[in-house]
């Protein structure tokens, strides 16, 4: 006979079954994560999200962590309890038969077993992934904020008597990198010959001679935090509290921040944004609705007004690009018929990781005898094209409408691309990325286009300088007019120590973004 498992077992095994699928989850999603995310996104991006509304996340990422970080999880996880479970059986029936375990030593050996495998795998995982760094810089703080930060609500910013439109481009994930060697990318082959065109034939600032971008700092690398930093030469910073990290957690977003937006609102300007997914994933609807913005049109709007006979959604988390630029051009010709100025703000999505989602438009190539792997590189590469192409038309559109004349256009990749699978395989691991940057119908010229080191939080004041606009000291946030001659804070500082100190925790910051009162003129 037997003897009956006792209440204390089962709780035992129970405790040693979550501490084992603990441990096998933290390791694949950490496995995951530096599979799917490169190390230039920064580990702020995740733990934002994690923390944040889920709600409108991107399914091609779910179904990856389903299959390359749960699968395995769940596998990995039933084997070792198993055989946890079943030790004294396989004692006995191994040439370990002689070391007979009691069911009071099976509990503790299980225990033991369990919460040291659990522990291993948790350091391996927080030092693949570079937790214990992170956390490092989190005990240090900066002072970066209060010796470089310029409030725009300080400094006279005088527009032109007849003010100009805006249309601000943010393309998903574009960078420099994705043109050939000899424009200054890094790939055999130019993927985005248009894009290369426009900014050789345009203003586009550089690092050299050639075509060039920016680069991104600390809470700049994901969507909302490049559109916080691009708007407001601030990056968006994670608070003390870890648990409150996520937009969602506030009633007001950044109330103490004073963001290009609203300095438009402030001159009169009609502004909308518009997204190719939910607004409101990543706290974009609560940010920009509080920060000036008077209409947002998104995939629920595009459902309602431009397609509602379409019913392609199921399997993508926004609609393509192709529809999305159908849209802007909707709306932008009944934007322009109003009297006020205007600044419209677009954000595409098909270039989003893991490999871009391809329309119908895209032209892909056979995939015939490549892995997997290599089919999903071609793909998005395809996809690169694409929309490459699509971004040139829409602009062609632009420069053919009658408002064009007043009206600057911006085109800016949001931050780098995550798809660390394709760099890994396809660009050197020295290769300095950088975001792309095309600035026409620009009423002023630099004094320095070229030769200039910049990140995206110098894109405030060089924005509404490119509007005409003449900001006094030509520095707004932390960020620098490009158009000036006025070094940046990485040409002052070095882009290494204005990284470092942005990985550290900013009393400052909290206290007038986080929980402040936005300051305005006169205050």
């Amino acid at each position: 006979m037997k003897k009956p498992i006792k209440f204390s077992a089962i709780l035992i095994f129970f405790i040693s079954g979550l501490l084992v699928t603990l441990g096998f989850t933290m390791i694949f999603a950490a496995f995951w994560f530096t599979r799917s995310f490169n190390s230039a996104v920064g580990l702020d991006s995740v733990i934002f999200t994690l923390f944040s509304d889920m709600h409108g996340v991107d399914s091609g990422l779910v179904n990856s962590y389903l299959l390359e970080g749960l699968l395995p999880t769940v596998m990995c996880s039933a084997a070792v309890i198993s055989i946890l479970i079943a030790l004294p059986r396989i004692l006995s029936v191994t040439k370990l038969k002689k070391y007979q375990i009691s069911q009071k030593l099976h509990k503790t050996i299980a225990l033991v077993l369990a919460a040291t495998l659990m522990l291993s795998l948790f350091v391996f995982s927080a030092n693949h992934i570079g937790l214990f760094e992170y956390l490092a810089a989190r005990q240090d703080s900066t002072k970066i904020f209060d010796e470089h930060y310029v409030n725009p609500a300080d400094v006279e910013i005088e527009f032109p008597e007849e003010k100009r439109n805006l249309i601000y481009i943010y393309l998903e994930s574009m960078e420099n990198t994705f043109m050939d060697e000899e424009n200054g990318g890094a790939i055999s082959e130019n993927l985005i010959p248009e894009l290369t065109e426009l900014a050789k034939n345009n203003l586009n600032f550089s690092q050299s001679e050639g075509i060039g971008g920016a680069q991104t700092t600390t809470g700049s690398t994901w969507t909302i935090a490049a559109m916080v930093t691009q708007t407001s030469g601030v990056p968006l910073c994670l608070p003390d509290d870890i648990w409150e990290n996520g937009l969602n957690y506030y009633s007001q977003v950044l109330p103490g921040l004073n963001t290009l937006t609203n300095i438009l609102q402030e001159n009169g300007y009609y502004q909308t944004l518009m997204v190719g997914s939910d607004a409101s994933f990543g706290g974009r609807r609560e940010f920009f609705s509080q920060h000036g913005i008077d209409k947002i049109y998104d995939l629920f709007t595009a459902r309602e007004e431009l397609l509602p006979e379409q019913d392609y959604y199921d399997d993508f988390w926004g609609y393509e690009d192709f529809f999305l630029f159908r849209y802007a051009q909707q709306k932008l010709t009944e934007i322009s018929k109003q009297e006020k100025p205007f600044a419209f703000t677009m954000l595409t999505v098909d270039t989003h990781h893991p490999e871009g989602h391809p329309c119908q438009y895209c032209k892909l190539r056979s995939t015939e005898g490549l892995s997997e792997e290599e089919a999903k590189q071609l793909q998005f590469e395809d996809v690169l094209s694409c929309s490459s192409r699509q971004v040139s038309r829409f602009v062609q559109w632009i420069q053919e409408q009658d408002f064009y004349e007043n009206t600057t256009v911006i085109i800016t990749g949001d931050h780098y691309s995550m798809n660390n699978d394709y760099f890994n395989a396809k660009v050197p691991e020295e290769y300095v990325r950088r975001v792309y940057n095309c600035f026409l119908n620009t009423p002023i010229s630099p004094k320095q286009e070229k030769n200039r080191e910049f990140t995206t939080l110098d894109m405030l004041p060089t924005t509404l300088a490119s509007m005409g606009c003449k900001i006094e000291g030509d520095r707004l946030g932390l960020g620098t007019n490009l158009f000036s001659d006025q070094k940046t804070l990485c040409e002052l500082i070095s882009f290494e120590y204005l990284k470092t100190e942005l990985n550290k925790v900013s009393p400052f910051y909290e206290k007038t973004f986080l929980y402040g009162t936005r300051k305005t003129k006169g205050s």
